[in-house]
């Protein structure tokens, strides 16, 4: 959806096996980041937490954006959990890489080879 030309954020979680995979597109901003995180905390709300974040339809994440995704990484982590990133090149991931936040994550190109 779209408002005034600017990208409105949408998110979707769904299980696969064990995984669960939260879909997001449009823009990850100060304005949206709670709901983010939010649906994030809803997703890893299990006993040792698989997520896969796919941002591939993500057209615009900020430092903001990118500080809930190593948040939830490292509380992940603290309970045996794992995350992993679709994110095929372009904006997302070049701002991964040059924010040094890419080695932290598994990070596949496809949903299909994240979920393999």
């Amino acid at each position: 959806m779209k408002s005034m030309g600017v990208d409105v954020l949408e998110m979707s979680r769904r299980r696969h096996g064990e995984l669960v995979v939260v879909s997001l597109a449009g823009e990850v901003d100060l304005d949206n980041v709670s709901q983010v995180r939010q649906c994030l905390n809803e997703a890893a709300a299990t006993p040792e937490p698989r997520l896969v974040v796919d941002l591939s339809a993500l057209t615009f994440i900020d430092t903001t954006g990118l500080g809930v995704l190593v948040r939830m990484l490292a509380s992940l982590r603290d309970r045996n959990g794992t995350m992993a990133l679709v994110a095929p090149d372009g904006q997302v991931l070049r701002r991964l890489r040059r924010t040094n936040l890419a080695p932290l994550f598994p990070i596949y190109d496809t949903l299909s080879q994240a979920l393999a």
